[in-house]
């Protein structure tokens, strides 16, 4: 049978089709091979997320059916286009979040204490199902992520906070939990709907679920791997997408956070050496999420940053691996001194970050508890930082955080100001 070579949108691909041309250079893409069969949803969400059109060739009598569907127009996908027009605008949505939390911190706590639990549990049992051979319980992702969203509405720091707190048992469970919980922060700062915002924090819960298909002696050694070790770390990747593509209710977005979240805005990452716009703005969420939670914990190989030395790595890096702009929203949701940080004021003074300065994020609340000498105050002073600015009228002089402390420093428990 005669063939034929046509032009039709990505939007329009599907499994079966053989592809000759892209929109752009093949050295461009992840694609070895010039002229390929699309055989898996992985090669489409790839092929969608590089290009606008490409060339497939097909039978000759399929021509007709196949360009007048090419007319009807992209198929709608509420969650993608909530993100792509949010990838033309990274500011577009910030004015739809509310300022003020329905609950604060303190009256949410309770709350999120049990989803806090719930979710650990889930995420250990979706992880040690996948260890022991089973499948990806997708339903128990979506339970555990519905419940962290709805707490986020209510505060936007409480699940965060208990994060913090997290235990330094198992970095996988943690990692899987805490990435959820930053990318659903990150994507309540930015206006985010419901839907799309549940699919995003599903996306980072199961980022590296390919490697509960590794070695555990390989995941928990003690020193650095060597580049032998890498190489098949890096093979996550792969496998974690082999498990969401047994999974027909994996969404497009998940797959684009699981495919993407080690590839770099430079072209530096992996597994295909993805650069600039070639990243789709799910797959820079994840690298973001990923990378800012594995810089604050403990790993087997590496002491965990203070989250003021990890922002600044962040910025660092926002000149190569990350979109700058999009660093700069990410800190804004989750805070140079999150709360419950233990921060030293320039006048010696050690407090606790009490509330958000959502405008002013290094002006929050703080409480006051030891003094200039590191003695313990007879009284906790509470205050407010953005009242101490050069120019004040009050005339008091003026206050500033000049660093970030580890928990526990000073024997200072900062749970005991919020439980």
């Amino acid at each position: 049978m005669r063939k034929q070579i046509v032009q039709i949108p990505v939007h329009r691909l599907s499994k079966g089709q053989y592809v000759l041309e892209l929109d752009r250079p093949w050295i461009e893409s992840p694609f070895v091979f010039q002229g390929f069969e699309i055989e898996s949803d992985e090669q489409l969400a790839q092929l969608r997320a590089l290009c606008s059109n490409v060339f497939v060739e097909i039978d000759e009598e399929d021509v007709d059916d196949l360009l007048s569907r090419t007319q009807e127009g992209p198929i709608h996908d509420p969650l993608m286009a909530s993100l792509d027009e949010l990838s033309e605008d990274l500011t577009a949505r910030l004015g739809l979040v509310p300022a003020k939390d329905p609950l604060s911190l303190k009256g949410e706590l309770t709350n999120a204490k049990r989803i806090y639990s719930e979710a650990r549990q889930a995420v250990a049992q979706i992880l040690d199902r996948l260890r022991r051979g089973g499948g990806l319980d997708l339903q128990l992702v979506e339970g555990a992520v519905d419940s962290m969203v709805q707490s986020l509405f209510r505060n936007r720091d409480a699940m965060s906070w208990l994060v913090r707190m997290k235990d330094k048992d198992d970095y996988l469970y943690n990692h899987s939990l805490a990435g959820s919980v930053w990318a659903l922060a990150f994507g309540r700062h930015l206006g985010l709907e419901r839907e799309t915002l549940r699919s995003v924090g599903m996306g980072a819960m199961v980022l590296d679920i390919g490697k509960t298909q590794l070695p555990l002696s390989l995941l928990n050694k003690a020193g650095k791997p060597d580049e032998s070790e890498w190489r098949v770390l890096r093979d996550h990747v792969r496998l974690g997408m082999e498990i969401l593509d047994q999974d027909k209710r994996a969404d497009a977005c998940m797959k684009m956070m699981v495919r993407m979240h080690h590839e770099r805005m430079d072209g530096s990452g992996y597994p295909n050496g993805l650069k600039g716009d070639l990243i789709p703005l799910p797959g820079r969420i994840a690298g973001i999420v990923d990378t800012y939670d594995a810089m604050i914990s403990t790993r087997p190989y590496a002491k965990g940053l203070s989250t003021y030395d990890a922002v600044r790595e962040l910025k660092r890096l926002g000149r190569t691996w990350f979109q700058p702009e999009l660093v700069e929203l990410f800190i804004q949701a989750v805070g140079v001194f999150p709360t419950g940080t233990l921060v030293e004021l320039n006048s010696g003074e050690v407090a606790v970050v009490i509330t958000q300065n959502r405008f002013r994020r290094l002006r929050p609340e703080v409480m006051l508890v030891l003094d200039a000498q590191k003695k313990l105050r007879a009284n906790f002073e509470l205050i407010d930082l953005q009242k101490y600015d050069k120019g004040n009228d009050s005339g008091n002089p003026e206050l500033w955080i000049t660093q970030g402390m580890e928990s526990l420093a000073y024997g200072i428990d900062p749970s005991e100001f919020f439980l």
